[in-house]
């Protein structure tokens, strides 16, 4: 039987992969918190929630947090880390992102996408993010993090030049074509809120260089994006 992409997929995203990310620094997800609209009343999902590094940051702020991830290795890292916690305000989903919007329409006011589009390709990524809009009350916002693929090292990366792409980033965008997909799956432009942001470890020193005329782009390491409904 041929192996699916989704099983390919699947087999990128546990097992090593899952150890590996415990060790990226809390910072990435920490820094982003103070952009967020979230308060005591706050119905979060978490999209691709990993190994719910984001429920640590805010599982004492919103009122639920639901994470969602296909991998199993995932939720189980998930959910332990909630025990180590203690959070009881959270729950947590072996499932993909469709299959979980179809029974969850106009339920949370917070949607959180944090580096998972560069690992979906546009006809994956545009219905996906329908789905997750009509997750969304009406005026609920999602939050999207991911690599901007303008800056220098993205782009190395996408040459084959010296670096070599991380086999699970099979989609890294710039903010154009984040916009052209979010737009695709039903967002309205003046809805989409787009910022450029340092990189969360030792390549934010570089960010300074952002301001220089004509390379500055090349310097802006990561995209935020919030989106309303």
């Amino acid at each position: 039987m041929t192996e699916s992409a989704e099983d390919r997929s699947k087999a990128l995203h546990s097992g090593e992969y899952v150890r590996r990310y415990e060790r990226k620094p809390v910072s990435r997800i920490s820094r982003l918190i103070p952009s967020m609209q979230l308060g005591p009343r706050t119905r979060l999902v978490d999209y691709a929630c990993g190994n719910a590094m984001l429920l640590g940051e805010v599982h004492d702020i919103v009122e639920h947090y639901v994470g969602v991830d296909f991998s199993e290795d995932f939720i189980a890292a998930a959910k332990a880390r909630a025990a180590r916690l203690g959070a009881t305000n959270c729950e947590f989903h072996c499932t993909d992102i469709v299959a979980f919007a179809q029974s969850h329409h106009d339920e949370f006011d917070v949607a959180t996408a944090l580096d998972f589009s560069e690992h979906v390709a546009d006809e994956d990524l545009i219905p996906i993010l329908a789905a997750i809009r009509r997750t969304l009350k009406p005026g609920g916002r999602l939050y999207l993090h991911t690599p901007n693929l303008d800056f220098f090292m993205e782009r190395m990366r996408d040459s084959g030049f010296i670096l070599k792409q991380r086999p699970e980033h099979i989609a890294v965008r710039d903010s154009r074509d984040n916009v052209r997909v979010l737009m695709a799956a039903g967002f309205q432009e003046q809805d989409i809120r787009v910022s450029l942001i340092p990189h969360y470890n030792i390549l934010k020193l570089v960010d300074p260089l952002r301001h220089l005329p004509w390379v500055g782009r090349y310097f802006e390491a990561r995209i935020f994006i919030e989106c309303r409904r």
